[in-house]
């Protein structure tokens, strides 16, 4: 396998305008490391092997000078005349009609995808394991890949791409991220068009990036962050950045799991404390948080999946007694999606408490960010919390910033025990670029030796 990509994207455009390397070299190197790779450990769904090189061919015969690096995406997105499957059997035979935003984005500034990558079913779940049995973790084959961008995380950590685009709904990107030593960035909501992206819960979804390095994050982030049609978009926040230089670590009850894990996340608060950042601690009560997001987003996914009847598209049978029959044979769901809708139905018709419940944490958020600038959270892998079962655990320290809309980014420190660990920074509305200079500040001070293989 060739580790071309750990090198980032400046090293690589200094290497293509210096005429060391081809842009047709490149996607080589990536269309051999899938096929390597995705033969033992199944997570694309579809290669652009044609369509790739001939991009290659004609930007190393007009203008080398143009900066284009080949990426991934997730197969949420519609690419016109390619499969749009969701990793759903409902969806298997479906090829979209039109290019979504994120691709017209992609053509205009030359950038080059490679794959379409697998994902858990319509993105419902977090341990990478709804309808993706075959996809295992880079480091062993005991381990999780995470979700619901498990796809992503793997194309991206396995050298097949420099970054990747996913989606980002409780966690999706933050922990394939985490668990594949790896930048997963989420931004403020609506800052990244989601026009053409099949939707899983509307009010929390968020187009977003990994990459090995933040430097790249950025770097892609500035070229998909452009005015779209989505309807927060266009809101004005006002963001005032004031010389605060102080940062909240945010901590719960039954926080470590082992003694290593507390060592690191107090090695990361000192490194930020000779950064000249000061450190304010603060304990916070997530499970309210949580159990908002399990009854909004299961409520926007029974209500996004009543499309999928097998009418207009999708999986149909030719044999059927009726119509509700015919309904019932064509919505074969997996059992994940299956238990979401359930649920879905069964809050459907409750009292709605969210306005409530939004409020109460908007406001203990806003006092946060009246005294710091960013917020800082140990990352979700080794890290133990009782009464939840797995697959909710996966999420619990995420979802927060989902339900707020704030932007948020996960960044890699090392192993514990042989398991990838890390730590969440949280930033104001519409401080994207701050985060990312953060991340991309701390990197290059305390992770520069640091590779991510």
């Amino acid at each position: 396998m060739n580790n071309l990509f750990k090198l980032g994207i400046k090293k690589i455009f200094f290497l293509i305008k210096n005429k060391k390397i081809s842009y047709f070299e490149i996607i080589k190197v990536c269309i051999n490391n899938l096929s390597k790779l995705n033969d033992k450990n199944y997570f694309v769904l579809e290669t652009l092997e044609k369509e790739s090189l001939k991009i290659a061919k004609k930007l190393d015969n007009t203008n080398p000078k143009i900066l284009s690096i080949p990426i991934s995406i997730k197969n949420i997105y519609s690419i016109k005349n390619k499969l749009l499957s969701c990793n759903s059997k409902i969806l298997k035979n479906y090829f979209s009609t039109y290019n979504s935003s994120i691709i017209k984005i992609i053509k205009k500034y030359n950038l080059i995808v490679i794959s379409l990558d697998k994902l858990e079913e319509f993105c419902i779940g977090e341990s990478g394991k709804n309808n993706c049995i075959n996809i295992k973790n880079i480091y062993s084959n005991l381990y999780l890949p995470g979700g619901s961008s498990s796809g992503s995380a793997i194309s991206v950590s396995s050298g097949c791409v420099i970054g990747s685009i996913g989606s980002d709904t409780g966690g999706s990107i933050r922990t394939p991220a985490i668990f594949s030593n790896l930048i997963g960035f989420k931004p403020t909501y609506g800052k990244i068009s989601r026009n053409g992206m099949v939707p899983y819960s509307s009010s929390l979804d968020c187009c977003s990036i990994i990459t090995n390095y933040s430097s790249d994050c950025k770097f892609l982030y500035n070229i998909l962050s452009t005015k779209n049609l989505d309807l927060l978009s266009f809101k004005k926040y006002l963001y005032v950045k004031y010389n605060k230089i102080k940062i909240i670590a945010l901590l719960f009850d039954n926080l470590y799991y082992d003694y290593e894990s507390k060592k690191k996340f107090e090695k990361v608060i000192l490194n930020f404390k000779i950064l000249n950042y000061t450190i304010i601690f603060k304990k916070i009560d997530l499970s309210v948080l949580f159990y908002e997001y399990t009854i909004l987003s299961s409520k926007e996914f029974y209500t996004n999946s009543c499309r999928y009847d097998g009418i207009k598209f999708g999986y149909k049978k030719n044999i059927f007694k009726n119509i509700n029959d015919f309904t019932k044979l064509n919505r074969c769901f997996y059992k994940t999606c299956k238990n979401k809708i359930l649920l879905g139905v069964q809050n459907f018709y409750l009292k709605n408490q969210k306005i409530k419940i939004n409020k109460k944490i908007l406001n203990f958020f806003n006092e946060l960010f009246i005294i710091a600038d960013f917020l800082i959270i140990p990352s979700l892998n080794n890290f133990k919390i009782d009464n939840i079962n797995y697959s909710e655990y996966c999420d619990y320290i995420t979802v927060f910033s989902n339900l707020i809309g704030y932007p948020s980014i996960t960044i890699p420190i090392g192993m514990i025990n042989h398991k990838p660990f890390g730590f969440n920074i949280i930033g104001e509305l519409q401080s994207d670029n701050l985060i990312l200079e953060l991340a991309i500040r701390y990197e290059k001070f305390f992770l520069n030796n640091y590779v991510s293989i």
